[in-house]
């Protein structure tokens, strides 16, 4: 019985060319600074660094920074509180707030929750907007502030899925006793008749029925 020749070296260079791609490609895969602002315009270059420095400077020690591939996230504790997304046009900045607290909110800050489904208001800065820029960078720096104060107060506040409230009766509607009459005619039928408050005639019929 022949016995099959295996070229040994030819699969070890197949295993280290296999090697070479998948560390290739984890390469490729490294985001930093660089590769989120690539492209972009200067005025937009300099105003994600100012924001970012805000952020790991000035707002809280500890904060870090991840650079993905479509947007940079900032987090404290394992939490995340904002996150930034370049485009060619504008700089994205989407903070973990309710729109609804947000005080006199200016045209470039929008409410995000109906499309993540989460807290987040977006904000969107365009060079336009960068008139008066000392303004504008205390607007967004106090927004920033009351995201990262809120985040780190309350967790799990962002998490917890909003339930509909019961509907409580007033005291004075509520009734303590139900009254029914019962007559009983001598063809052996029986007719009754039931005085309770229309909030309650859904849950007492069900009861009579079961």
């Amino acid at each position: 019985m022949e016995r099959e020749l295996v070229d040994y070296d030819f699969k070890s260079q197949l295993l280290e060319d296999r090697k070479e791609k998948i560390e290739r490609g984890f390469k490729m895969k490294t985001f930093n600074e660089e590769t989120f602002l690539k492209k972009k315009p200067g005025w937009e270059k300099d105003l994600f660094r100012e924001i970012s420095h805000f952020l790991l400077t000035d707002l809280q020690k500890g904060v870090q920074v991840h650079y993905l591939e479509t947007y940079t996230r900032y987090s404290y504790n394992n939490l995340m509180f904002c996150k930034m997304k370049a485009t060619s046009e504008a700089l994205k900045i989407y903070l973990k707030l309710r729109y609804s607290e947000i005080e006199n909110p200016q045209r470039w800050v929008r409410d995000y929750e109906p499309i993540s489904r989460q807290m987040w208001v977006e904000i969107t800065i365009r060079e336009e907007d960068l008139i008066d820029q000392t303004i504008l960078l205390d607007n967004v720096f106090d927004l920033i502030k009351k995201a990262f104060n809120r985040r780190t107060k309350y967790p799990k506040l962002s998490k917890v899925s909003i339930k509909k409230t019961e509907k409580i009766l007033p005291e004075f509607i509520v009734p303590t006793k139900t009254k029914i009459d019962i007559e009983i005619s001598t063809d052996g039928f029986c007719q009754v008749g039931l005085r309770v408050h229309k909030s309650q005639l859904q849950k007492i019929l069900g009861k009579l029925i079961e």
